[in-house]
């Protein structure tokens, strides 16, 4: 029991977590023999995956800040990119608020390597977006947990922030 709830309180530090993984560049090809109109739509469509892999990118580099900051127990890193609503949901089913994430962070003296795989950004519109990643964390004493994890961001005053995150371990 003690180890659920020590990796249930692992995953829970980590829930704003991640690190960037190299970005797939998007196809930009059109076929020359097309007419003005599908190549103006062929455009268009490439123009917003280019906007997806930005925001994506975008989003990346924000949770590998918010990472560092939450291995380093650093709060004021992780309040300022969080909502104010944010509320997180464990992969043991409890939820924590901003406030207390912010007061159970801690500098990680358990983990000794963490990665993030297979990041898809699942759906984009307007001020929202929502990313999908598998976490895999390694403790110091070589045992290794997966965990798919849910982020939901809101853009407010030109900034990604994120709102909310389930994570759900994979056995």
């Amino acid at each position: 029991m003690k180890s659920i709830l020590a990796v249930t309180a692992l995953f829970a530090m980590l829930s704003l977590c991640n690190l960037s993984d190299k970005m797939k560049p998007a196809a930009n090809s059109t076929p020359s023999n097309t007419n003005s109109n599908e190549r103006r739509s062929s455009a268009e469509n490439d123009n917003s995956a280019t906007d997806r892999e930005a925001v994506k990118a975008e989003l990346m580099k924000l949770e590998n800040e918010v990472t560092t900051a939450s291995f380093n127990g650093d709060i004021s890193v992780l309040a300022r990119n969080m909502a104010e609503n944010y509320v997180g949901t464990s992969a043991d089913g409890t939820t924590q608020t901003k406030n207390q994430i912010l007061s159970a962070t801690k500098p990680d003296k358990m983990t000794k390597f963490w990665t993030i795989t297979d990041a898809q950004l699942v759906s984009l519109s307007g001020d929202s977006a929502v990313l999908s990643y598998i976490q895999t964390q390694t403790l110091r004493n070589n045992k290794t947990y997966r965990a798919r994890i849910t982020d939901t961001f809101v853009k407010q005053g030109g900034r990604w922030l994120i709102s909310a995150e389930q994570q759900t371990l994979i056995r």
